[in-house]
């Protein structure tokens, strides 16, 4: 594996990693609401399933360019497509924005 540095790639020794664990975080929110999870993808980052990985900790900013932070523009699609903004849901995290999403269908 390699790792930039000053604009060169370094090379890092073998068993760098060794002994090393990922634990991905639950999935067990999103997966309570897949219709909607895999509805919003698609209308919002038009991402297809199998396109993107998300857990119960995934926000919006995993999902846009790393040199845009403003995600004003995502929210104005959200607000668009949903009828909801930040301020009805409080957070960036996508599990929130799925149940605020749930609950505005439920009044309507």
């Amino acid at each position: 594996m390699a790792r930039r540095t000053d604009k060169r790639w370094k090379i890092l020794p073998p068993g760098t990693f060794a002994g090393k664990k990922i634990t991905f975080a639950s999935t067990e929110q999103v997966d309570a609401s897949s219709d909607i999870a895999s509805e919003f993808m698609s209308t919002i980052f038009n991402l297809d399933p199998g396109d993107y990985l998300i857990s119960d900790e995934s926000s919006i900013p995993d999902f846009t360019p790393f040199d845009e932070p403003d995600i004003a523009d995502v929210w104005s699609r959200i607000d668009s497509a949903y009828g909801i903004n930040q301020s009805d849901v409080g957070s960036e995290l996508l599990v929130r924005i799925f149940e605020s999403i749930v609950q505005r269908q439920k009044t309507q």
